[in-house]
């Protein structure tokens, strides 16, 4: 599962162009080289590695990071929209070195997001707490799912934020069925573990907080129990080591707020502080935005839940549908032949380990259920991990050999949608959804620019560009800084193409909402499944956009990728 699991992911690190946020991430990253930090909305951890990386083995690198001005308490797009352009600057400021960069920055992701294996062995093999069959099927579903795959090597924090949560969840009850049964040995390499993974989940996103008042939830009821136990000696060691990690935490935190912002004019521990809740509530603010998804042919508003309920069903893979039909089949027969006694698994002792394993994804999704901010399927992961882990753990109910030789099956489905979605990769989407790709979503799980140098490597191969750009290509795609033009700049330098690469900034972009096709002097139209999108929404009320929209429905491209990117000739 290792194997396939970097196998996957390296490959598509090569094959996966750079995508939206990315830039903005790398350009935070090269702030805190120089301690003028950008990007609070998130915190520091990741950022601060792709940070170090730089340090290290890209030193020649040499930006100036534009001064901000930020008003304690507000949102500065002026830092936001800075962190895009110190990344777009960095990125292609020695274009020799933009795929090298790009994957150095790229493969930590990758190798943090694969600690999920290492745990999963210790607990598995070294500390037997995971059934193996348990722990198998987890893996299958976390290493085979399109979801996570075609994410945990980006330079972003949706994966992180969901294995590290999941991992500090199960350490957690490591710990405290450690503690209830009075098993001291091991103790200190359980918490060893559980302070790392804490530490890593509340680093990746704010969002993660919500750990703080399990963890401390949780250490309260082990004390009491301790105290109520008359075990003085366990309860003074135990509180020590809790105060300790808490505290341990606080000052890591404390001294990558140091590093990152050394160099600002609010260098006290009280400026760093407010740094910190000034990212929280970014997050926080976030959750009452109103960003519109595509659905049925229009950009409409709706919760999260209910693009939840609406998406699911084509993100993921068909073989996890088929899984939770059939052991949802076995729990109701097991259920209504009194083969399974509620009582015999929820009792004093188990209830506090359900209540401790479900609060998590129950308080993540109470939290963004109601939010009208769609990012994304992404947004889902935390919750949809923990989907994982039950499932698998629901395994254990089938004790009868053709119901294993059913599992091996659905497994073996479940592998193979997983391999042949791969090329899909942020785009995914299951054969259950019938219709073009990008009729599902407007989605950064569907577009989020990965496809773009592909579009240009087809040009490039097929030498549909001349040296000077005179009306010769018009574009529109998804708002990423590095697009067409850039990978065009990119491209061509490394395949030794000629081409004047100041024409084709000049040239103007074809605008959606404006411009007609028919009357665009260009040989070829470059656009993406975003821009389908805008056009088709607007088709009923705006003349341009329904012309614009007969002559796409007429004429087929003569490239596609993933039905997400297409070029036209359209002259």
């Amino acid at each position: 599962m290792i194997v396939i699991y970097y196998s996957i992911g390296l490959y598509l690190i090569l094959n996966t162009s750079i995508t939206s946020d990315e830039s903005a991430y790398v350009g935070a990253a090269y702030s805190y080289t120089q301690g003028l930090g950008l990007n609070r909305e998130h915190p520091l951890f990741f950022k601060l590695i792709n940070s170090l990386i730089i340090n290290l083995f890209y030193p020649d690198y040499n930006l100036t990071i534009p001064p901000i001005n930020f008003i304690r308490g507000e949102e500065s797009i002026e830092a936001r929209l800075a962190a895009f352009n110190l990344g777009y600057n960095l990125l292609m400021q020695n274009l020799n070195n933009f795929h090298k960069l790009l994957f150095s920055l790229r493969l930590p992701y990758l190798i943090f997001n694969g600690f999920i294996f290492f745990w999963l062995y210790l607990y598995t093999f070294i500390f037997k707490k995971i059934p193996d069959q348990v722990s198998l099927v987890f893996t299958i579903l976390f290493v085979f799912s399109p979801s996570l795959y075609s994410h945990n090597f980006l330079i972003a924090f949706d994966v992180s934020v969901a294995v590290y949560a999941v991992l500090s969840i199960l350490t957690l009850m490591v710990i405290y069925e450690t503690v209830i049964k009075g098993d001291s040995q091991f103790f200190l390499i359980h918490f060893l573990v559980f302070s790392f993974c804490l530490l890593v989940a509340i680093n990746s996103k704010f969002s993660n907080l919500i750990l703080l008042p399990i963890t401390i939830g949780t250490y309260i009821f082990i004390g009491l129990y301790l105290f109520k136990n008359q075990k003085s000696k366990r309860l003074i060691n135990f509180l020590s080591l809790s105060l300790l990690s808490l505290i341990i935490q606080a000052t890591i935190i404390i001294l990558m707020y140091g590093w990152a912002f050394r160099y600002l004019a609010e260098s006290s521990l009280m400026d760093k502080i407010l740094i910190y809740i000034d990212g929280i509530n970014m997050t926080l603010s976030t959750s009452t935005l109103i960003r519109e998804p595509f659905w049925n042919g229009q950009f409409v508003s709706m919760t999260s839940l209910g693009y939840l309920s609406k998406i699911f069903w084509f993100k993921e893979n068909p073989g996890l549908l088929i899984m939770g039909l059939f052991l949802g089949l076995i729990l109701v027969y097991k259920i209504s032949s009194q083969k399974i006694v509620i009582k015999d698994y929820i009792n004093k002792q188990t209830l506090p380990l359900i209540i401790l394993g479900s609060a998590y994804p129950l308080i993540y999704f109470l939290l963004i259920q109601d939010s009208r901010n769609i990012i994304g399927y992404r947004y889902f992961y935390p919750v949809i991990l923990f989907v994982y882990l039950l499932m698998a753990s629901s395994t254990l109910l089938l004790k009868h050999k053709w119901q294993q030789y059913v599992l091996i099956t659905i497994l073996t489905i479940y592998m193979y949608f997983g391999v042949v979605g791969i090329p899909q990769s942020l785009s995914y989407v299951n054969p259950l959804w019938q219709q073009e790709k990008w009729k599902l979503a407007d989605d950064s799980t569907i577009n989020w620019g990965q496809e773009t140098k592909h579009g240009v490597n087809y040009l490039l191969k097929n030498n549909l560009l001349p040296k000077d750009n005179h009306s010769v290509i018009t574009h529109h795609l998804f708002g990423v800084n590095i697009g067409f033009v850039q990978y065009l700049d990119l491209l061509s330098q490394q395949n030794n193409y000629p081409i004047n690469i100041q024409s084709y900034y000049a040239q103007p972009q074809f605008d959606p909402k404006t411009d007609k096709i028919s009357e665009i002097s260009a040989n070829y139209l470059f656009i993406d499944s975003t821009t389908k999108q805008t056009i088709y929404a607007q088709k009923e009320d705006n003349p341009i956009a329904a012309e614009n929209w007969n002559l796409l429905r007429q004429k087929q491209p003569i490239y596609a990728r993933n039905d997400i990117i297409f070029i036209y000739r359209i002259n």
